[in-house]
């Protein structure tokens, strides 16, 4: 464990290096997805992940710190990494939001990190502000859509992206814990009640 960080000579292979912790960081990332549905989250460890993903678990903590920024990348930040669903008019749009979290909850393996998460990002505080940043991308574009779709708002009054996105996952994983049947008609309805909050 020491070697690679003293001397000279082991710089170079610090840099070879780098594109086997991409391969690595894949193989982590599924593995974390795999156990979730397997184990659940309160069960799982780092380096099980590490033994499923064929790495070690210093190999896995220099890229994720902690089991929390490795779950949370694992299922809600490459989930999310897909382009928006964005419409035509801005009812079809949120309808497609609510569609896709739909989708997004309906995985085993989100379901029961999104508890656990929950639980351990109130114990450090500042974290779950800095996981979101590696969503910055996509509230960006949402940002841009509703600013063009609602161009009338008052400026004080800017329907803020990320707020709107907090909306429709907190919406969909209430209703999911609920046992509510989320069908079309539930989208519809979810959807006018957004759209009507939007427009005033």
């Amino acid at each position: 464990m020491k070697s690679p960080e003293g001397g000279d000579g082991p710089q170079p292979a610090a840099k070879q290096g780098r594109p086997r912790d991409t391969s690595i960081g894949a193989a982590v990332l599924r593995a974390t997805v795999e156990l979730l549905e397997e184990i659940g989250y309160d069960r799982l460890t780092i380096p099980q992940v590490a033994a499923r993903a064929g790495a070690t678990p210093p190999a896995v903590y220099r890229r994720f710190p902690s089991k929390v920024e490795l779950v949370y990348e694992a299922v809600f930040a490459s989930s999310t990494a897909t382009e928006l669903p964005i419409a035509d008019d801005l009812a079809s749009t949120v309808r497609a939001l609510l569609g896709r979290s739909i989708d997004q909850f309906r995985q085993r393996a989100v379901r029961t990190a999104a508890a656990g998460l929950m639980a351990d990002l109130r114990a450090r505080p500042g974290l779950s502000r800095r996981l979101a940043s590696a969503q910055e991308t996509t509230y960006r574009q949402l940002q841009e859509y509703l600013d063009e779709a609602l161009p009338k708002r008052p400026k004080k009054k800017r329907v803020d992206a990320q707020m709107l996105a907090d909306l429709i996952s907190g919406m969909v994983m209430m209703a999911e814990a609920n046992e509510r049947d989320l069908d079309d008609a539930w989208v519809d309805a979810a959807a006018a009640l957004i759209v009507d909050g939007l427009a005033h």
